[in-house]
């Protein structure tokens, strides 16, 4: 769940422009988000603010759970993608637990190399989409 401060002119503009995102600009919308709250744990971390990481750690795991939430299970891909956002999801206690920066580098290169698969799948959809309509 995302949370919008509705007096904040940004976050009115954040929040008209994820209601317009495509299923697939959302998904990778929630893992850029996913890679900025880890990589934001990963400098609270190195500043030895834990209290900091804690919250930028919980909000990662909170995201995971999105993820694992909206997986159709019809698909045979929902089942490997469930086991690595289970993977990661308890690499994330893991690191929350230890303050583990090193746990954290490891999931965020995993949560880039998803973000940038999903990237360029949406590429190609949007590109048979345009080229069907020509």
């Amino acid at each position: 769940m995302i949370y919008i401060e509705l007096n904040n002119p940004y976050q009115k503009y954040k929040e008209l422009s994820i209601n317009t995102l495509t299923p697939e600009e959302l998904l990778i919308f929630t893992y850029e988000e996913l890679a900025l709250d880890i990589n934001r744990a990963i400098i609270s971390i190195n500043k030895k603010n834990l209290a900091d990481a804690h919250t930028f750690i919980t909000k990662a795991e909170k995201i995971v759970m999105y993820l694992i939430d909206i997986l159709d299970i019809k698909y045979p891909i929902s089942t490997k993608l469930l086991q690595i956002y289970e993977y990661i999801y308890l690499q994330l206690i893991y690191a929350n637990t230890y303050k583990n920066e090193e746990t954290l580098t490891q999931i965020l290169s995993i949560v880039t190399d998803m973000k940038a698969t999903w990237q360029q799948a949406e590429k190609e959809i949007r590109q048979k989409s345009h080229n069907g309509r020509v």
